[in-house]
């Protein structure tokens, strides 16, 4: 099967929805089947054609990352991804943006097309009626639609609702991911680490909020990883409430560094305020570490007791209390049920292989196979 993928970020971009694209992509060739995969130039020094673990990659102009950026790059990028898809059996956008070239490849070669809405972006704009139509438009021609949560479905609905719309939990590669050497060391503090980008929606700053808090119980240190623009507000925020000296800004790291950082934390600290599936929460799943997150978006659909905690979003003070409760607990079995979960779900393997069925359906419906017709 030939599969031509359309995304904004790939790798070594670093993100949840990269690490998810990059991990089916390459269990795609694993399984015998050729992925051309186009995406924006977005990093410096990227070369425009390479090849990534098999997949074919070729990127294109890149115009920021904004909401401006991205709709410029995909309209931009579409003559390029006709030339990838023109062989294709099946053209998959992964964002909502990217159904635009999906549905272009789709009208000039007579291949049908799906898209992977990934974004909390979008939760915000579905409400807004005046884009509705805009929306609906865009996905009018799709023949599929995936979410990675409920949350996102039920978006995907209001705009769209003659579409076929299916929830899953986006992947993490299970062999890359597992609990092994730690990466840091902090003697008699508790390891909080919070894996996640310096913006406003992932609610980074009532993790800060709520150390001073924590430090009255427990002695504590935070690591912050992940790059973003509000790293010299947060900074300013910890040094104005005392705790300068027990956070630490890490910036972008590596990805192939994540599983030990991860292996670090007594607990992993997601506090969202919008969330589709946090990667970031199956990879350190993945390694057997427990999760105090917030209780948003598909969170509450990996997340319990078993292995975690939950919170409302924005209260800082929740937040250390449930931190606190976790540290207490015997963290090593909870551990193992998370990783075992994941292994038992959400694998990257599991997650190529319903792709490809997926794709043979759709790929069969579209080009009115009989076998497709019986199964409805």
């Amino acid at each position: 099967m030939k599969i031509a993928i359309h995304a904004i970020y790939y790798h070594p971009e670093v993100g949840g929805m990269e690490s998810h694209i990059k991990d089916i992509a390459e269990e795609f060739v694993a399984r015998g089947h050729r992925v051309h995969i186009v995406c924006g130039s977005s990093l410096p020094g990227l070369v425009p054609e390479e090849e990534i673990g098999g997949v074919r990659v070729t990127r294109t102009r890149w115009f920021g990352r904004n909401q401006v950026g991205w709709l410029r790059y995909v309209l931009a990028s579409q003559r390029t991804f006709l030339r990838a898809a023109r062989d294709a059996d099946i053209v998959h956008g992964q964002g909502f943006p990217c159904a635009l070239p999906v549905r272009t490849a789709r009208r000039e070669y007579g291949i049908p097309g799906l898209v992977t809405v990934h974004s909390s972006h979008f939760l915000r704009l579905a409400p807004q009626r005046l884009l509705r139509p805009g929306l609906k438009w865009l996905f009018a021609p799709l023949d599929h639609i995936l979410t990675p949560s409920a949350e996102l479905a039920a978006a995907v609905r209001l705009v769209a609702p003659d579409r076929q719309v299916e929830t899953y939990v986006n992947s993490v590669n299970t062999r890359v991911f597992r609990k092994t050497e730690p990466a840091l060391e902090d003697r008699g503090r508790a390891i909080l680490v919070c894996p996640r980008r310096l913006v406003e929606k992932n609610g980074v700053r009532f993790a800060v909020q709520a150390l001073p808090l924590i430090l009255k119980t427990v002695p504590s240190r935070l690591y912050m990883v992940g790059p973003g623009p509000l790293q010299a507000e947060l900074e300013a925020l910890a040094r104005s409430l005392g705790v300068a000296d027990s956070v630490v800004f890490m910036g972008s790291q590596p990805h192939d560094r994540m599983p030990a950082i991860l292996s670090s934390a007594d607990v992993i600290l997601i506090p969202s305020l919008m969330e589709a599936t946090s990667i970031a929460a199956l990879e350190s799943m993945a390694c057997e570490r427990v999760i105090a997150a917030s209780n948003v978006g598909g969170l509450p659909e990996i997340i319990d007791d078993a292995i975690g905690t939950l919170f409302r979003p924005g209260d800082p003070e929740e937040i250390a209390r449930r931190v606190i409760g976790l540290l207490g607990r015997e963290r090593a079995s909870m551990g193992r049920i998370a990783r075992q979960r994941v292994v038992d779900n959400w694998s990257a393997a599991r997650l190529a292989d319903h792709h490809l069925a997926l794709y043979r359906r759709i790929i069969d419906r579209f080009h009115g196979s009989p076998a497709a017709t019986a199964d409805g």
